[in-house]
Formats: C-alpha cells, sequence, structure tokens
C-alpha cells in the first residue's frame, strides 16, 4: 500500500510540474509514433534492417525539420542578438588627454555633446530647435516650436468647468491661472529640449541640410533616430540602472537621466533607397561579406534636474541639468548565435543521414553479391 501511495504522490507532483510533464509528453509520443513505425517495418523486413530504415528515416525527417528551423528562426534556437556596454565617458569623447577617463579610440571623432543656441560653431553641437527655427517649414515650426497658449487655457477650463464644485481637483481662480502657465512652461521645455536624434526621426532633411551646411559634423558617425536607437537606449538604460553612477536611489537629488542623441558607425551597410537595383545590390553586397562588420551605437545621456512630484498631476517632463556632464555610453552589438542550433543539427543529422544510407547501400550490395554468388554456383 506504501509503494502504492509513493507512486500516487509522484504522479500527482508530476502533473503540476510543466517541465517533467513536457518532456514525458514528447518522449511518449516519439515512442508511440516512430516507435510503431519501427515496429512494422521490423516485423516485414527483420530487426536489423527494419531498425536501420527507421533510424534513417529519423535522422532524415530531423535534418529537414532543423534546416526549416535555421531557415526561419524557430524551434531549437541560441542566443539572441544583444547590445553590450563596452565603456562609458563622461564629458567630450573627443578630448583624448584626459588622463583619468581616457576615452576608447573610436570616440575620437564623435562630437562634442555641448550643444550651441548659435549655429556654425565648430566645437559644439547645434541645437535641433534652432536648426528648426532656421531651416524648417511653417508646418514644422508650427509643430515643434509653437506654444499655443490659448488652446491650452480652453482646454484647461472646459477640464475644470466639468468638475464638481465639491471636487478637489477643481481649481479656480489663481490655482486655473497657475495651472495653464505650469502647462506652457511645460511644452516651452519640451520645445526646447528637442535633441537631434529626435529631429533626425520627425525631419531628416533638416539634418541632411544642416550636415551639408557644415553646422552638424559628425566625422565617421552616423547620427541614429530615438526610434531606431532604442534597443540600444533600453539597454544603455539598464545598465546605467545597476552601475555606481547614482541612478536608481532614492534621495532629494535627480536620480534620473535624459536621453540625448545617439550615434551608430559600422555594420553592415545599409540601403541609400527602395530602388529595385539598390535592394537587389545590396542583398548581394552584404550576403557575400564573410563576417558581420562591428556595429558600435554611442547614447548620450544627461543627468536630469529633480522636480517634485505633486500628487494628482502628471509626472512633469524631465529637463536636463547644464551643470552636469554628459555620458557618452559605448555599446556594441553582439549578434548571438540565434540560428547556430539549427544549423548544427541540420549537419549533425544529415551526416547520420547519410551514414545510415550508406550501411544500407553496403547492406544492399552484399545481399546482391551473395545472390548471384548462391546462382552461379553448380
Amino acid at each position: 500500500m506504501g509503494s502504492i501511495l509513493s507512486a500516487g504522490a509522484g504522479l500527482a507532483a508530476i502533473s503540476f510540474d510543466n517541465e517533467v510533464r513536457g518532456l514525458l509528453v514528447v518522449l511518449l509520443g516519439c515512442a508511440v509514433l516512430m516507435g510503431s513505425v519501427w515496429l512494422i517495418v521490423s516485423t516485414n523486413t527483420g530487426f536489423r534492417l527494419g531498425s536501420l530504415i527507421a533510424i534513417s528515416a529519423i535522422f532524415g525527417w530531423t535534418a529537414i525539420m532543423a534546416f526549416f528551423w535555421a531557415l526561419y528562426g524557430i524551434g531549437l534556437q541560441g542566443a539572441r542578438p544583444v547590445w553590450e556596454v563596452q565603456a562609458i565617458h563622461i564629458g567630450n569623447p573627443s578630448v583624448s588627454a584626459n588622463e583619468a577617463n581616457p576615452p576608447p579610440a573610436i570616440l575620437d571623432d564623435l562630437p562634442n555633446p555641448v550643444t550651441c543656441s548659435t549655429l556654425g560653431q565648430p566645437d559644439c553641437l547645434p541645437k535641433a530647435i534652432e536648426i528648426v527655427r532656421t531651416l524648417g517649414d511653417g508646418v514644422l515650426q508650427a509643430e515643434l516650436d509653437t506654444i499655443d497658449a490659448e488652446a491650452i487655457e480652453a482646454e484647461v477650463n472646459a477640464f475644470h468647468s466639468a468638475l464638481t464644485d465639491g471636487d478637489p481637483r477643481k481649481l479656480t481662480g489663481d490655482g486655473l491661472e497657475a495651472e495653464v502657465q505650469r502647462l506652457v512652461d511645460e511644452q516651452r521645455i519640451r520645445n526646447e529640449d528637442l535633441t537631434l536624434s529626435e529631429l533626425e526621426g520627425v525631419a531628416p532633411e533638416l539634418i541632411d541640410d544642416a550636415q551639408r551646411r557644415g553646422w552638424l559634423v559628425l566625422g565617421d558617425w552616423k547620427l541614429e533616430s530615438t526610434q531606431a536607437a532604442g534597443e540600444a537606449i533600453t539597454a544603455a538604460g539598464d545598465y546605467l540602472a545597476q552601475a555606481d553612477l547614482g541612478f536608481g536611489e532614492t534621495d532629494e537629488q535627480s536620480n534620473s537621466f535624459v536621453v540625448l542623441d545617439a550615434f551608430q558607425q559600422g555594420g553592415k551597410p545599409e540601403r541609400l533607397n527602395n530602388g529595385v537595383w539598390e535592394r537587389v545590390s545590396n542583398k548581394v553586397v552584404t550576403s557575400a561579406m564573410p563576417r558581420h562588420p562591428t556595429n558600435y551605437t554611442v547614447v548620450q545621456v544627461q543627468r536630469s534636474i529633480y522636480k517634485e512630484p505633486v500628487a494628482g498631476q502628471a509626472p512633469p517632463p524631465e529637463e536636463v541639468d547644464p551643470a552636469e556632464p554628459v555620458m557618452s555610453v559605448l555599446l556594441e552589438r553582439n549578434l548571438g548565435r540565434f540560428r547556430l542550433p539549427g544549423i548544427l543539427v541540420t549537419i549533425g543529422s544529415g551526416l547520420l543521414f547519410l551514414a545510415s544510407l550508406l550501411m544500407l547501400h553496403t547492406r544492399d550490395l552484399e545481399v546482391r553479391r551473395r545472390l548471384e554468388g548462391e546462382g552461379a554456383a553448380p
């Protein structure tokens, strides 16, 4: 009775363990499906020949299945591509004479992260909002450099007018004016703190025009939009939160940062346009490369000014603290081994499949030789 209870307890535990249950289901399915075929073939051709035929079929099937695994990136998968932080430099990375924190050599031609209000300064980056004001059309200026105080005031008045007199959220008089002024100031901060990467995502033609005019000199680097560098920005943010740089702590000072710009260098060449010839030629060139060129991304961040949150209000926009230095986070793309398991299974199963076919062929030749020998005997 004790043995029966122990076995029942073991079976009950298996039903709650997804990994053990899944393993047993796979083993049982293989035993039923493959075992039934092996049993039928063995009863018709004999144990040895039937086993060899069944083994050949299994390896042939696994080779085909693993080939589609590797082709479509499904099934057995390896490590996925990730961005890995290689270095963090504080200050101007193009100044190589900084002995206390020497920047990596690849950052030598990265522009100075300090921004200038005047366009055309060689030692700093132009402000994105100044590029919009100088080169942007009326529609873009209205979108990125206009504060419609009347619309904000009308929206605030409509919201508070809909609230009842007993609602603690309802504001009147000076409180209503202060709320309107707060929203206007927040919109002004968003406009003034527009980054070049954000402008690259909204109006890349303005960035190209600024480079042609010599206002934005990037060397071998390419300005990346915030959307394109989203994965690298996330990896840099996670690393900074865990590094010993004061981020992620709870104190009265700012424990957060503002993402400024992202720059990219290396990697396989991108298409210049979406034309048919460009798509075909780019595909041929990139496919012919024996190795992937190293892909780097630099994400620049700066500590934000601490603002006390107000209960019942949306968090205020993060504003860059001009007294804090810019930190450049250098990341390298690790391509991982996403399709490697499928490729290895394909090669291994294919070799075993060919070996089993060779054994079958050798056996057929031996059987034919013996049959011909018996027929030639007197």
